[in-house]
């Protein structure tokens, strides 16, 4: 927005005058009113506005409403529309003279937010991008173009007249057909949907068009400038300028960015405060060069992100330092005052509804034709009509980039201030819609929950199958137990193991998730400086070269995500790689202390337990953990194994994980079975099929010396607690179904630990998981809790709340 153009009435010049001297109020006991002095009202204005959307954003959310929505509605609610009605209030808080600072200030916060999300862009996602991404982006880009423009110069002699020879319809119907990367990036990590397989097509699909509108502006912009131009010479030193920028940013930024990054920040850490106020000041001098040679101010910031390398050090400390503060300050100050602007009153007039619907018409057709467009490039690529629909949902979603476009058209007067207010209405509409509309119709969970039509546990696969384990490790120090367990757990030619190890790391410093297969190459910068996923990545090698030729096979993958959507990835590999087994670490440390990210970990682990599509363990370590993850594992540290065996799914689930052990790892197991006195079995199909499956176990193992089976009578619950407390430091590792509260249909088996829960710390352990990893049991026993995947429409909790 220009800092002179009045904030309600879109004129294109406002005069404002002030004292210069008014910037600091001595203070009303003095006789001074603070509101007439700058900075005063200055705080008073950022603080009303903020206070504002924070209330409306806890009633919103609930709606599943964006911040967009909410900080557009909230400058409605302070314009003309509502409270700036009254001349008081407009004069006090919201004069032309009040906004001049608070417009100027936002606008650098826009400057910094289009520079910051063009660091974060990933552009590799050009590299390879998959056909569905390429027809989406292209055919939602060109459906409503084709469409529209026909259409208005079909109708253009019949159009109200500051519509018929304005070039307002042909800029909009370009702006819509486009969908903003930045845009679609925020709404998608608002919704949790960054990394499912339709938020990385939407991606890929917005990036393409987004890069190229960027190219294409930049070009029509210089030829504006070239034939506005008074002389060749004025022509000569348009492009001249442009050009010599452009060679700027991409061999003296670029290569600077990349010294700063790569060779005086040291690896994983933040960059210096001197080269963070060099980037910084690098971005606001890119926007005042671009704008002073005649180009827009966005132009600048975004293509200097877009040169600088993503992720660390960077993006990482643009989102530490940068997003958490200043942009999340005034940015949405920014959106405010856009929406301020906008006047109900202007769209009520009577001689004004022509205007308005002709308007609406153009704005109807760009969007139903890239929804027709999208989810017609879905269905070619047979996907379902539903996720076309969502897909073409999520590239419709209008944000900040859109309003910085109406912004434009209304200081330049290509928009009165009934298109100004109809336009911007329409841009919160069309967000509103189809955020819920998404949340409605999209639950990437679910389709791992259908994919158990087809199970695949270990219970019912064959004993010398194949077993699919996907590993999944949040830190180094993940590596060592998880392997200490696999090693003990056995492989052989006959019975090979299959392991898809999957590093987990928050998504810090880019837009878009990752999901790939490693590459030695991952290394983030140019040293020769191993990652941390390298070396996990060396550790599983280790292990699959100490093996027998072809028992172990290792296939690592590594994943940035945010924490609150990361179980998507996991679940999806695991039904990609039709794995068996998701391997989860515990979220807490053996000696009780928990790092920074266990409650995010813990959250990631109840959700994959409760959608997996597959089997899922978590592994509480007391004491395997042999140093780092470069450990070897020639020697474990498991030699001895024991089994509480409860009855029910979970538990045969377990044994049938346990009976591995002895088979082709040398291990001694125990199994315990408990049974409740006097019990008379009710003859229920789990009963019936937990003494087949023992049975069965105990005809394989009957001869082998290293497999002990015991079984052990008690009154109740409390019995049990004896019995496991008594034999529990015998042995290294401990094994237990998780059942829990789940699992209430067992009978008789539930009265094994009735009353058990109602102290429960970690309900995703259950039951009697939760009590071996309490701290009377936290000595030198590991336990592994196992929960066996659910049969179809069979829902299972995961622990419950993370407050609980």
């Amino acid at each position: 927005m220009s800092a002179v153009a009045n904030v309600s009435t879109v004129k294109p010049v406002a005069a404002a005058c002030y004292d210069n001297n008014l910037v600091n109020s001595q203070g009303m006991f003095l006789g001074d009113q603070p509101l007439r002095f700058a900075l005063p009202l200055l705080l008073v204005q950022v603080s009303a506005i903020l206070l504002l959307s924070a209330l409306a954003h806890l009633v919103l959310r609930r709606l599943a409403q964006s911040r967009f929505v909410t900080h557009m509605l909230v400058g409605v609610f302070l314009g003309p529309s509502v409270l700036g009605r009254s001349a008081a209030f407009r004069g006090t808080l919201f004069s032309d003279r009040g906004t001049y600072i608070l417009e100027s200030v936002s606008l650098v916060a826009l400057i910094l937010f289009l520079f910051s999300m063009g660091v974060k862009t990933d552009l590799s996602l050009l590299r390879r991008p998959s056909g569905r991404a390429v027809a989406v982006g292209v055919t939602g880009a060109v459906v409503p173009l084709a469409v529209t423009l026909p259409v208005f110069h079909a109708l253009q002699p019949s159009l109200p007249a500051d519509l018929r020879g304005s070039s307002l319809i042909t800029e909009l119907a370009v702006r819509l057909s486009l969908s903003s990367f930045p845009v679609i990036a925020d709404a998608l990590s608002d919704l949790d949907l960054l990394n499912t397989d339709l938020g990385r097509i939407a991606l890929t699909a917005s990036l393409i068009t987004d890069v190229t509108s960027w190219f294409l502006r930049a070009c029509s912009a210089a030829v504006f400038l070239v034939a506005e131009a008074s002389s060749p010479a004025f022509t000569a030193k348009i492009l001249a300028s442009f050009v010599a920028f452009v060679l700027f940013v991409a061999f003296v930024a670029r290569p600077a960015g990349r010294y700063i990054a790569y060779k005086r920040t040291p690896p994983g850490a933040l960059l210096s405060e001197g080269s963070f106020v060099v980037v910084v000041i690098a971005a606001l001098l890119s926007a005042l060069v671009t704008d002073a040679i005649g180009f827009k101010y966005m132009i600048g910031p975004m293509m200097l992100g877009l040169a600088l390398p993503g992720g660390m050090p960077i993006g990482a400390t643009m989102t530490e330092r940068l997003d958490s503060f200043f942009i999340a300050l005034f940015l949405p100050v920014y959106m405010a005052l856009s929406g301020y602007r906008t006047d109900l009153a202007e769209v009520t007039k009577e001689e004004a509804s022509e205007k308005w619907c002709a308007l609406e018409l153009f704005v109807a057709l760009c969007v139903s034709g890239k929804l027709v467009g999208c989810v017609a490039a879905g269905l070619f690529f047979a996907m379902p009509f539903r996720d076309a629909t969502v897909l073409a949902l999520m590239l419709n979603i209008r944000g900040i980039v859109e309003v910085a476009a109406i912004n434009n058209w209304g200081d330049t007067m290509k928009a009165t201030a009934e298109h100004y207010s109809v336009l911007t209405l329409s841009m919160v509409l069309i967000t509103a819609v189809s955020t819920p509309l998404i949340k409605l119709l999209y639950d990437p969970s679910g389709q791992f929950a259908r994919a158990g039509a087809k199970r695949r546990t270990l219970e019912h696969a064959r004993p010398s199958a194949d077993l699919r384990v996907l590993v999944c490790l949040y830190t180094e120090d993940h590596a060592a137990p998880l392997i200490d367990l696999l090693e003990a757990s056995g492989s052989s030619r006959d019975s090979p193991v299959s392991l898809i190890v999957l590093h987990l790391t928050e998504l810090v410093g880019r837009a878009a998730s990752v999901l790939k297969p490693h590459r030695k190459s991952h290394t983030g910068g140019g040293g020769g400086n191993p990652t941390p996923s390298d070396r996990i990545v060396n550790a599983f090698r280790h292990l699959e070269q100490q093996a027998a030729a072809g028992a172990v096979t290792v296939s690592p993958y590594v994943a940035q995500a945010p924490f609150s959507s990361m179980h998507h990835d996991v679940c999806a590999l695991a039904h990609g790689r039709k794995a068996n087994l998701i391997l989860l670490p515990f979220h807490k440390s053996s000696d009780g202390a928990r790092s920074t990210a266990n409650n995010a970990v813990r959250s990631i682990n109840r959700a994959v337990l409760r959608h997996a599509p597959c089997s899922v363990a978590i592994l509480v370590d007391h004491g395997l953990a042999s140093g780092s993850a470069c450990a070897t594992a020639a020697n474990s540290l498991l030699q001895r194994a024991a089994l509480y065996f409860l009855g029910g799914p979970d538990d045969r689930e377990a044994l049938a994980y346990a009976a591995r052990m002895p088979e082709a790892g040398g291990m001694a197991l125990t199994v315990v079975r408990f049974k409740l006195r006097n019990w008379v079995g009710m003859g229920g199909r789990d009963e019936a099929r937990d003494e087949e499956v023992l049975e069965g176990f105990w005809t394989r193992h009957r001869d082998n010396e290293r497999v002990v089976y015991v079984e052990k009578t008690v009154e109740d619950a409390e019995g049990t607690a004896s019995v496991v407390r008594s034999m529990s430091e015998k042995f290294d590792l401990l094994i237990v179904g998780r059942r829990g509260g789940d699992d209430a249909d067992l009978e008789g088996s539930a009265a094994l630990t009735s009353g058990l829960s109602e102290w429960s710390e970690f309900p995703e352990l259950g039951v009697l998981g939760d009590m071996l990893a309490s701290a009377e049991f936290a000595s030198k026993v590991s336990i592994l809790v196992i929960q066996q995947q659910p049969a179809k429409n069979t829902a299972r909790g995961g622990g419950g709340d993370i407050n609980d």
